[in-house]
């Protein structure tokens, strides 16, 4: 973790995200597969949109409206960062298609292993920085982030199927509260690095996720249910394999408040249209 946050809460968020990804491996099983295999062509459409469009409006939307700096910094690792850990949640929550949600969210994150380098490699060269992560470093993030506890809840579930649903009900609710807390934690800590860098990158946020979910949706054309999946699963982006970037590349603390910023302006648009989704549904 950068140095503008603690140990102590970098270990928290460490946990939490860890626990977060073996409830969801507690859900997963062999039907998941197959209905991906099933419905191969919307979950290509989707991993396009979860990977192209939206570093693409990312970098229109700092040409258009001139953001510069430590801002656009990390508005735009963000836009390069697919794949959140709790973006398989999301999309199991807003998805009547939800079997399709767990294939989609493995495959995005796999998948940074190659565009995440790619993405920060073209960034470099139009804005003539020396800007670089290995592919080494994207592979550890996202398996210790994120498929190692995914997988040791999936076996769980295959090895002890009673215990696994009663674990994750309980897991679930823990990591709920745990969340909230975590994110009240990191507002309070980077409060002086936030108000520094303004609103620009919370609005960029909520203005990048708002056009994510629709690319996302539009991917998944005609097939309904999965729309909403598409759509969250393009939305989401990897704060914490953003922040690795910003690591690697000793970026100022600020890129980091911005990383941040962007994320709480995300999952206010992505709450909301979870939200909507389950009220539709009843």
């Amino acid at each position: 973790m950068p140095p503008s946050i603690p140990p102590w809460l970098a270990l928290l968020v460490a946990a939490v995200v860890f626990a977060v990804m073996c409830s969801l491996g507690l859900m997963l099983g062999r039907e998941q597969i197959a209905a991906a295999l099933r419905q191969r062509g919307v979950l290509a459409a989707a991993l396009f949109a979860a990977l192209v469009p939206v570093p693409v409006a990312a970098l229109l939307c700092m040409k258009l409206f001139g953001i510069k700096g430590v801002v656009a910094a990390g508005i735009l690792l963000m836009a390069i960062s697919p794949g959140a850990p709790i973006a398989l949640r999301r999309t199991i929550e807003a998805g009547r298609h939800s079997a399709l949600a767990p294939p989609l969210h493995v495959l995005i994150v796999v998948l940074t292993i190659v565009t995440v380098p790619v993405s920060l490699a073209i960034l470099a060269a139009l804005y003539q920085r020396e800007l670089g992560v290995s592919p080494l470093d994207v592979a550890r993030q996202v398996f210790f982030a994120q498929l190692l506890p995914l997988g040791l809840g999936a076996a769980v579930r295959a090895l002890r199927p009673a215990a696994a649903a009663s674990l994750e009900q309980r897991l679930t609710r823990m990591t709920n509260l745990l969340l909230v807390a975590v994110v009240l934690a990191l507002v309070v800590v980077l409060w002086p690095l936030l108000a520094k860098v303004g609103w620009t990158p919370f609005l960029a946020g909520i203005g990048l996720t708002a056009l994510a979910l629709l690319f996302g949706a539009a991917c998944a054309g005609r097939d309904a249910p999965a729309r909403p999946v598409s759509a969250v699963a393009t939305a989401m982006r990897n704060p914490g394999l953003a922040l690795v970037i910003a690591t690697v590349n000793k970026l100022p603390s600020e890129v980091v408040a911005s990383v941040f910023a962007y994320a709480l302006g995300l999952a206010a648009v992505v709450t909301a249209f979870v939200v909507w989704q389950v009220r539709r549904a009843r």
